[in-house]
């Protein structure tokens, strides 16, 4: 039997890249992230990797808070033309996520 996370990343792993971790737990590359949420749905977020401070050409934090909700909203698109029900969370953080399961 399978968990709804676990059927969350089968579902998202057909169409999107799923964040990359170094032996530190970091993120390395840009994809989603899957966890259980409180109530028993999916948690989906977007991860990216955090920027090196001292390089002047790095990513804008106003840059990163895009792409996340730029996925999220992909993911949200991918999840509900599968028949899942989607909640979203913190539309105007810079940290958005999505919370959802099976309809």
């Amino acid at each position: 039997m399978t968990t709804i996370c676990e059927e969350a990343v089968v579902l998202l792993a057909q169409h999107h890249q799923r964040v990359g971790k170094g032996e530190s737990g970091a993120s390395v590359t840009p994809g989603f992230s899957v966890c259980h949420s409180r109530d028993g749905r999916a948690r989906i977020s977007h991860m990216c990797p955090s920027p090196d401070l001292l390089d002047l050409d790095r990513t804008s934090d106003d840059d990163l808070a895009a792409e996340r909700h730029r996925m999220v909203d992909a993911y949200a698109t991918t999840l509900t033309e599968a028949g899942w029900r989607v909640e979203r969370r913190g539309p105007r953080s810079r940290h958005p996520y999505l919370l959802a399961g099976p309809a």
